[in-house]
C-alpha cells in the first residue's frame, strides 16, 4: 500500500488542529472517558515505572544506549521508557472507532518489548511493544478492571498494569495470575508484587490449557497482541471453564457489542 499523501492545504490543517488541541488540554485522568480527540496536560500524565533510573528516549528500540534499558536475564525481554513529544498523536481506540490524543508537553511511556522468535536479519527486537503504558491502552483495559469482583483470573502479566488495578478494588479478594512465560514471571513479577494489594498466586503455563482448571468469580483474559481480535477465542475457553462465572477479553466486548456470558 502506498503512504497517504497529504496536500500543502491539508497538511497546514492537520498541524492548526493540533495547535488548537494543544491549547484545549486537561489534566489526564485514568478514569477519563474515551473519545475520538483526548487533549491532556502532559505534566498531569503518572504512569509506574518499574525499573528506576531508566532514561527516557525516543530513539528505537534497537537502538537504545545502556542507561536507556533494561533487559531480561536471557535478553528476551527489554523494558524501556519511551520519551512522547508533545503535539505528537498517539493513537486510541473504543471498539471499531479509533481516535487520538496528543500532550501539551513530552510525556514518558513504559514499554517491554519481546525478542522476534526469528532472525530476519533486521533488528532483533519486535517493532511494536508487547505492552506498553499508553492512554489507549489503559483506557482498554478498564472494562475488565472495573468487572472484577471476589477471585479474579489475569491471563497474562506484562507490565502488571492490571493486576496492579485489580487489586486496588475492594470487591476483589484475591487474584490468580496466569503467565506462559517463566523468565517474564522471575524478572517482572518481583518488582510489580509491592504494588499488589491482595493475595496473589502465580502460575507458570498455557493459559488456554490451565484456566479451564480454575475456579473464580472473573477472568480477565489479555494475551492477543490485537485489540479485540480475541473473541472467538475467549468465547470457547469459556465453554471449556465451567469453574469460571465470567469472562472478559481485551476488547471482545467493545468491539462486537456483546458481553461475554456470566453463568
Amino acid at each position: 500500500m502506498s503512504p497517504v499523501r497529504l496536500t500543502p492545504a491539508q497538511a497546514r490543517a492537520l498541524n492548526d488542529d493540533y495547535l488548537a488541541r494543544m491549547r484545549q488540554c486537561v489534566p489526564w485522568s485514568p478514569a477519563v472517558a474515551w473519545a475520538p480527540k483526548l487533549n491532556f496536560i502532559g505534566d498531569t500524565y503518572e504512569v509506574l515505572e518499574l525499573f528506576a533510573g531508566v532514561v527516557a528516549s525516543d530513539a528505537p528500540v534497537h537502538l537504545l544506549e545502556p542507561g536507556q534499558f533494561v533487559d531480561s536475564p536471557n535478553r528476551r525481554f527489554r523494558y524501556c521508557v519511551r520519551l512522547h513529544r508533545a503535539g505528537q498523536p498517539l493513537l486510541t481506540w473504543w471498539g471499531a472507532e479509533v481516535g487520538t490524543v496528543i500532550f501539551d508537553s513530552d510525556v514518558i511511556i513504559p514499554a517491554l518489548y519481546q525478542v522476534k522468535e526469528i532472525d530476519d536479519g533486521g533488528p532483533p527486537w519486535n517493532e511494536a511493544p508487547w505492552m506498553s503504558l499508553t492512554p489507549g491502552e489503559i483506557m482498554t483495559l478498564r472494562p475488565g478492571t472495573r468487572q472484577s469482583k471476589g477471585k479474579v483470573i489475569i491471563a497474562g502479566l506484562g507490565l502488571g498494569h492490571q493486576l496492579i488495578e485489580v487489586s486496588k478494588r475492594l470487591q476483589v479478594k484475591r487474584i490468580v495470575v496466569v503467565e506462559i512465560d517463566q523468565e517474564l514471571v522471575d524478572w517482572i513479577l518481583p518488582v510489580i508484587r509491592p504494588h499488589v494489594r491482595k493475595p496473589l498466586e502465580v502460575i507458570v503455563g498455557d493459559a488456554f490449557e490451565v484456566i479451564p482448571k480454575l475456579t473464580g468469580d472473573i477472568a480477565l483474559v489479555d494475551t492477543f497482541p490485537g485489540y479485540g481480535d480475541g473473541f472467538r477465542v475467549v468465547e470457547q475457553l469459556a465453554k471449556r471453564s465451567p469453574g469460571i462465572k465470567r469472562f472478559w477479553g481485551w476488547g471482545t466486548s467493545e468491539m462486537t457489542g456483546l458481553r461475554q456470558r456470566e453463568r
